[in-house]
């Protein structure tokens, strides 16, 4: 190999590694937003929907880390649904939870699932 060969191998490789990196970065930039419910005993389910399975509760002053929001079943006329994991119980998963009973902290954008 020449040195002009390696010269652009060198570079094609650096541009590369920036490249994995700006990925890896904003991947890591769209990490969970915060949350917390507005009241007590607050069910996390398997699904966006009163009929689905309980997989946790929430609680006033539980921390949550939201990934996404869908849309599903009513409640109170609010249809909007969070995915997220309650941080402050050992159960350790995630699941719906009703926009009606949760906010989201600081007002931050949260994608849809």
């Amino acid at each position: 190999m020449n040195s002009r060969t390696k010269r652009l191998a060198v570079g094609a490789a650096t541009v590369l590694s920036a490249a994995v990196f700006t990925v890896a970065s904003a991947s890591s930039a769209q990490a969970a937003a915060g949350g917390s419910w507005t009241t007590n005993d607050v069910k996390i389910r398997k699904g966006p929907s009163t009929g689905t399975a309980i997989v946790d509760r929430g609680y006033i002053g539980d921390g949550a880390d939201v990934k996404c929001w869908l849309s599903g079943e009513g409640v109170y006329g609010n249809t909007k649904w969070y995915y997220v994991r309650n941080v402050s119980s050992s159960a350790g998963v995630y699941g719906y939870t009703s926009a009606y009973y949760f906010r989201v902290a600081g007002g931050a954008s949260v994608p849809k699932c």
